[in-house]
């Protein structure tokens, strides 16, 4: 059966979900980033399977309903101006919203978050503006966003965990085992594949963590013992994504879409996880990764994940003079 969200559960929810909480200063890092309200000039009807792409909810950079990322707006869409100290998204462009101003209410049967009134003011045209979204705020530059195959994808390093002194310990049969409490698990995520032990089936992945108790869950049944007196020792893969001065942070979340012909990345919204220099970052979920060379196979496109969408009812509104505006009232209702 499914569940019944009460009134008290939606008004918690919606302030997990445009970032309310944020504001209480012990919650600051670990709260959900702030949310940017961005406009798109690609002529898009919002619809329950869309994703960011090359076509669609691109944003008005430029004149004439046209994909200019990678370039520097030239219409007055505004950069972000930052509101906390601890990251930096001036390179998003849009209005980085301020989770402290949202105001929730109990409607009917329902609850409903609203935001004061936003004004976009333009310098020059800027084309036909046929509604808006929100996303959440991350660090990645103008360089990057929206830039077909401006990213590379490869495979990442191998962790290995257990020896006999401290051994990875996992009975037949069962889907998860239990690394050695001496032993850091920091560095897995979920999605990695687990491997380098009999007990390990091929193709098994990580489905859940227990960091508490060092339990690390798999979808796949354990074949064989994992002992001391066998193998102690389990090594897990995952993929990496390569781009240069990509600027993320871990928390960091993206709409990462796999280049044309790529058969082993699945186009999704992944969570930046590590960032181990200026160059490459990891996800969680971990990312297939795949050695082919050719353009394409192993390349990706990042975006800003879409959080919420319309289009304007009475759109479009074509900008075209300096001191053109468009104002929004941003209502999040939960039923």
């Amino acid at each position: 059966m499914a569940l019944l969200v009460p009134n008290i559960g939606e008004i918690e929810s919606l302030r997990y979900l445009i970032a309310q909480n944020n504001f209480v200063q012990d919650l600051e890092d670990t709260s959900p980033r702030n949310l940017v309200l961005k406009l798109f000039t690609s002529n898009t009807t919002p619809a329950e399977g869309d994703v960011p792409s090359t076509t669609a909810y691109f944003e008005p950079y430029i004149d004439g309903n046209t994909n200019g990322y990678g370039t520097t707006a030239n219409t007055g869409y505004p950069n972000c101006v930052d509101n906390r100290t601890d990251q930096n998204y001036t390179q998003q462009y849009g209005i980085l919203l301020n989770g402290s101003r949202w105001v929730i209410k109990n409607v009917g049967s329902g609850t409903t978050a609203t935001y004061p009134e936003q004004t976009f003011t333009f310098t020059g045209p800027a084309g036909n503006i046929y509604g808006y979204y929100v996303t959440r705020a991350n660090n990645m530059p103008v360089a990057l966003q929206g830039v077909e195959h401006a990213a590379g994808v490869g495979i990442g390093t191998t962790v290995s965990k257990g020896t006999n002194v401290d051994p990875c310990i996992g009975v037949v049969g069962n889907f998860y085992f239990n690394v050695d409490a001496n032993i850091t698990m920091n560095d897995l995520t979920l999605g990695q594949y687990v491997a380098g032990n009999p007990g390990i089936q091929t193709g098994t992945r990580i489905i859940g963590l227990d960091r508490a108790l060092n339990v690390v869950y798999l979808d796949k049944a354990l074949i064989d013992n994992i002992q001391p007196q066998t193998d102690p020792s389990i090594t897990f893969s995952f993929g990496k994504i390569t781009a240069t001065n990509h600027g993320l942070v871990a928390g960091d979340i993206l709409y990462v879409a796999a280049g044309a012909g790529n058969t082993t990345l699945e186009s999704n919204v992944y969570t930046v996880f590590n960032v181990p220099n200026a160059d490459e970052f990891v996800t969680t979920p971990s990312l297939t990764a795949t050695a082919n060379g050719v353009a394409g196979l192993n390349t990706a496109t990042l975006y800003s994940s879409i959080m919420y969408a319309e289009r304007f009812t009475n759109g479009p509104y074509n900008i075209q003079n300096n001191g053109d505006q468009i104002k929004i009232t941003l209502n999040v209702a939960l039923d």
